[in-house]
């Protein structure tokens, strides 16, 4: 019986404890998201989300690449992504080319390369004076030194026509 009685008193005082400083921790941990949640935002600049765009299939295989582009406080557009390889052989890796181009019709392309299954290669480029980006996905040709079996270029960012 005293048993019992112990364990009741013990699930009570426990109770209590909960009942008393959950809100408590709620109210502590909902005050820390919001100003997590803020801080984050201020110093974010809005994105445009772009992909996934592929290569075209090698033996049941493509190349991926997928990301996002944005404009700074400095008027600079960065594209910045991933492009990923998976199950080609050792010898084809992943490609992709970003091209930018002005009002002037002058380009600018750079090109990222993942070569293994394993993950993925992280890419950033940006450039000021930008009327579009286009981005394709292709296969590097380790043998041959040349890229292979290209998807076709999609436009990822085009400049307002309002200066």
């Amino acid at each position: 019986m005293r048993r019992s009685i112990r364990t009741a008193l013990g699930l009570a005082a426990a109770s209590t404890v909960i009942a008393v400083g959950a809100p408590a921790v709620a109210a502590s941990a909902a005050t820390a998201a919001t100003t997590t949640t803020a801080s984050a935002t201020a110093a974010s600049f809005d994105r445009d989300f772009w992909g996934p765009y592929y290569s075209k299939y090698f033996h049941g295989s493509r190349a991926k690449a997928k990301g996002s582009v944005y404009e700074d406080h400095h008027g600079n557009i960065h594209v910045e992504g991933k492009v990923y390889d998976k199950g080609s052989p050792w010898w084809l890796c992943g490609y992709v080319q970003v091209k930018f181009e002005n009002e002037d019709g002058d380009e600018s392309t750079y090109w990222a390369k993942k070569c293994g299954s394993s993950g993925y290669r992280y890419f950033h480029y940006y450039q000021d004076e930008v009327d579009s980006i286009q981005t394709r996905v292709c296969y590097w040709d380790n043998h041959q030194a040349k890229k292979k079996y290209c998807g076709r270029w999609n436009y990822i960012y085009e400049a307002d026509g309002e200066e």
